[in-house]
């Protein structure tokens, strides 16, 4: 009887959260439709689902897991440099604008969730500051190795390089996409308020319910006790891993 009380519980909580969401979405909407929005707050709309997304995310690892990460954004980063590239490359095979942007996101994601394992299993060994110091540190080499990228675009192909952009080698039709410190440019707008609020709906409905569920009840008992999780059999690495990739997976679709 506990249990299907709690489960109802999470039911619910789990419905109000969508319907907020569904709600705030649908007064938005109401608002661009009847030009009541300044262009500043439009221009606004799809950071704040992508900093909605890369929140939720966090919570995973930092409230549900228990586990301070500092380089989060990190994650976001991977994503939304590996998205450029996707998107870049199938511009013409791809013109649907929404088509890329969806296939961009999956890249982008699987990025991240693959620089997630790099980091995540020496980092996950460690404890309190000293797992907050490391993953501020990630943070900043990501950083500082976006800063040093040049990667062009034309007829031949991808050119990369981390010295300039005139070492790119590019022909006439070149483009350069990423340059160095300066960061993207000549992209143009694929995102939307839509993909945005879809995209924080999904986020939602993973974490949800992957805290209903087992694996959950798992990640939030190592929280709480890990000395005891472990007693009771629970793969505490495994689980700690389940959480941080999700975490990445879901910081790289935001980016």
């Amino acid at each position: 009887m506990k249990q299907f009380k709690q489960l109802l519980a999470a039911r619910r909580d789990s419905v109000t959260a969508f319907g907020i969401v569904i709600i705030a979405f649908l007064i938005v909407q109401g608002m661009i439709l009847t030009d009541n929005i300044s262009s500043s707050l439009n221009g606004q709309l799809v950071p704040i689902c992508a900093y909605v997304v890369m929140a939720i995310s966090l919570n995973l690892t930092v409230g549900i897991l228990g586990e301070l990460s500092l380089g989060h954004a990190g994650f976001m980063s991977v994503g939304a440099f590996a998205g450029i590239v996707v998107t870049t490359s199938l511009a013409d095979a791809i013109p649907f604008g929404p088509m890329r942007l969806a296939i961009a996101m999956v890249v982008g994601a699987l990025c991240a969730a693959v620089a997630g394992v790099i980091v995540g299993i020496p980092v996950l060994r460690l404890k309190g500051d000293y797992l907050a110091i490391v993953t501020l540190a990630f943070g900043e080499i990501i950083k500082n190795i976006l800063n040093a990228i040049y990667l062009g675009w034309d007829s031949n192909g991808f050119h990369f390089s981390m010295k300039d952009a005139t070492s790119l080698n590019m022909g006439e039709d070149g483009e350069v996409i990423i340059n160095g410190a300066i960061g993207i440019s000549g992209m143009t707008k694929a995102s939307s308020f839509t993909a945005g609020i879809i995209l924080v709906l999904i986020t939602l409905f993973v974490v949800l319910n992957l805290i209903n569920s087992r694996a959950g009840r798992a990640i939030m008992s190592i929280r709480d006790n890990r000395i005891a999780a472990e007693a009771t059999g629970i793969n505490v690495t495994k689980y700690k891993l389940m959480a941080f990739i999700t975490s990445a997976f879901l910081a790289g679709m935001a980016g």
